[in-house]
């Protein structure tokens, strides 16, 4: 009571000049101090949540390229088996000759050679025979390279493995044999080669993929970001990154104790945390049970935050200073233009970037005003720019996954016309090969990603009249779009990933002959197309992994389905996607809902139509 007492008696000794001071100036630097650390943890919060957004975005993409890797040495792996074979139908009495022998070696290696130069990601082949001989795309060893691969024990886990058709992975490490450069470590498929008439083995394939395959996309795609990714495997081994020093040396144990322990708890694709001021982030790439890791520096990403804080400060402390030259002229004109300052602080660190505090003076008040104006907008402006930016980068992501259809089914084509001509069944390599032109005609006709719904049925077309050449007896198909609805705007490429699901996911597993059907009908004032097929189907939880992008097993990825579904929200909305009903071993239907042609204004040259 006495110390309450003896702070009214000094405070009503006070001029009013000094009374505004000795309030307006605590007040004055709470506030501020107040804005700078909600600025500072907002800003912060929103940098480490982009950023997080963007390593998840970024691994996705890393994923998607490894896969490819793997999923190439395995095609690869497949088409030597095939060659070998009729290498060894063209030579069957191959070891009772020498110089048999001899042009048997040279055909396999330039067999091997040509096959690797198709497969580009591969670097290196070797086939031993039966009989423990050595047939490698590069210049072997000779006898010490053939003792070192019997002393290696590859061969017996080959063979352990399985039955034809299954690939063996080896670890990814550096060795004497089975490589072309061994100071370089690679990552090593290993296949059984079965005689396909006889079943009798003829002996083992090695393919060889370097480290430098992987490694070369695992540099961050924002150089002025100080971002690491390497991969680990189970046994928490780094096997490919950017930094050669830490090949197959193991990661640091409270790193690998940190991950382990949120696996148990976490098993979501990929998660975050902080540690020793770094964010680091874990993505999970389940063909190999590695994962990817994502190191950022919190110091350096927080820079430009801790430079907003000074830059704070300083304006602060310069306020502060007209503040105690002005307390007079302050003291009659201060509290109405403070008030609405303040009011408009408090709105922008709620989070309202709209206010515009009105500078009616030009004196420290009315520059503050303006300041705050100024920060405010250039604030709004970064905002706006770094939103379109986003939106731009995910165009170009959804661009880059809807992509990664076309090379896979350009080669599965050519090696089905090759195999046409090589069986003499020239008319339909003939058919095979218009279809795939205009294929490629529509789809790259003028660059445009959204197309009308007439061409977009003619790609379906000629895809699905290759597939039937591939697979004459797995289905059938029928595309019915009737005449009013072929204008309706579509996303290229929003159909032929649907029927490829069909395809392999649910008629090739069916066992019998199926069906798929594609058309269109309005309903409710939307063109919905519908995709049907009479395959397995599946089950709801199979449905949220096609849904979502993503799932741990291999067999149900869906790359192109969540890309059609992201690109239809992208284009036209929220309120138009794709829907997916399936009953187990009944069939599948997967709708696509689009606004008709007329209901929304379109720019003209938005939809690509016929070529003129």
């Amino acid at each position: 009571m006495k110390l309450t007492a003896l702070i009214r008696r000094w405070f009503g000794r006070l001029r009013f000049k000094s009374k505004v001071i000795a309030i307006f100036l605590p007040l004055l630097i709470i506030s501020l101090l107040i804005l700078g650390a909600l600025s500072s943890h907002l800003f912060s919060r929103s940098l480490i949540e982009r950023t997080t957004s963007n390593v998840a975005d970024e691994s996705q993409l890393i994923l998607s390229r490894t896969d490819y890797i793997l999923r190439s040495a395995e095609t690869a792996a497949n088409i030597m088996v095939t060659n070998i074979n009729r290498l060894y139908e063209s030579y069957p009495a191959v070891q009772a000759v020498p110089l048999e022998q001899f042009r048997f070696a040279n055909l396999m290696q330039s067999r091997l050679s040509i096959d690797l130069s198709i497969f580009r990601e591969v670097d290196a082949a070797v086939f031993v025979g039966k009989d423990g001989t050595v047939y490698s795309s590069y210049t072997s060893g000779g006898e010490e390279e053939e003792k070192g691969i019997a002393a290696s024990g590859m061969l017996d886990t080959v063979r352990e493995a399985g039955s034809y058709g299954n690939s063996h992975w080896f670890s990814m490490e550096k060795r004497n044999v089975l490589t072309s450069d061994p100071d370089s470590p690679v990552l090593t498929l290993g296949k059984m080669v079965i005689n396909i008439d006889s079943g009798e083995p003829l002996g083992t394939l090695f393919l060889m993929v370097k480290e430098a395959q992987l490694s070369a996309f695992l540099q961050s795609s924002d150089p002025e970001a100080s971002k690491a990714y390497y991969f680990v495997d189970e046994h928490r081994r780094v096997v490919a990154a950017a930094d050669k020093s830490s090949l197959l040396q193991p990661i640091e144990p409270s790193m690998a104790a940190k991950i382990g322990d949120l696996e148990k708890g976490d098993r979501s694709a990929s998660f975050s945390y902080k540690d020793d001021g770094n964010l680091v982030t874990v993505s999970r790439f389940g063909p190999m049970d590695w994962e990817l890791i994502n190191v950022v520096s919190l110091k350096l990403l927080t820079a430009d935050v801790q430079q907003n804080v000074r830059l704070t400060a300083l304006v602060g402390a310069l306020c502060l200073i007209f503040s105690l030259f002005g307390a007079n002229f302050l003291s009659r004109m201060v509290a109405s233009p403070l008030e609405r300052l303040t009011r408009a602080m408090r709105q922008v660190v709620s989070g309202d970037l709209r206010p515009v505090v009105a500078a009616r003076t030009e004196d420290e008040i009315g520059t503050i005003a303006e300041a705050f104006n100024f920060m405010v907008g250039r604030v709004r402006e970064l905002l706006n720019k770094v939103t379109e930016e986003q939106k731009r980068k995910r165009e170009y992501e959804l661009a880059l996954i809807s992509a990664q259809i076309k090379p896979h089914f350009l080669y599965n084509t050519l090696d089905t016309i090759y195999v046409l001509n090589e069986l003499d069944r020239n008319e339909e390599a003939r058919d095979t090969t218009k279809a795939l032109a205009d294929f490629y005609r529509m789809v790259l006709n003028k660059g445009r990603e959204l197309i009308i719904l007439e061409k977009e049925a003619r790609i379906t077309d000629d895809y699905l009249a290759i597939m039937q050449i591939r697979y004459p007896d797995v289905f059938r198909y029928e595309i019915d779009i009737p005449a009013e609805l072929s204008g309706t705007p579509i996303p290229k490429l929003s159909l032929q990933p649907l029927v490829e699901n069909a395809i392999y996911h649910g008629l090739k597993k069916k066992g019998s002959r199926g069906f798929i059907r594609i058309q269109a009908c309005i309903t409710d004032g939307k063109v919905l197309v519908q995709v049907t097929d009479n395959g397995i189907g599946m089950d709801e939880d199979r449905i949220e992994a096609i849904m979502s992008g993503y799932s741990p097993e291999e067999e149900t990825r869906s790359i192109g389905t969540y890309s059609v579904q992201q690109r239809l929200n992208l284009y036209f909305g929220e309120a138009y996607g794709l829907t997916v009903r399936s009953v187990v071993d009944e069939g599948t239907v997967v709708e696509l809902s689009l606004p008709m042609l007329g209901t929304e204004k379109r720019d003209e040259q938005d939809v690509q139509g016929d070529d003129r």
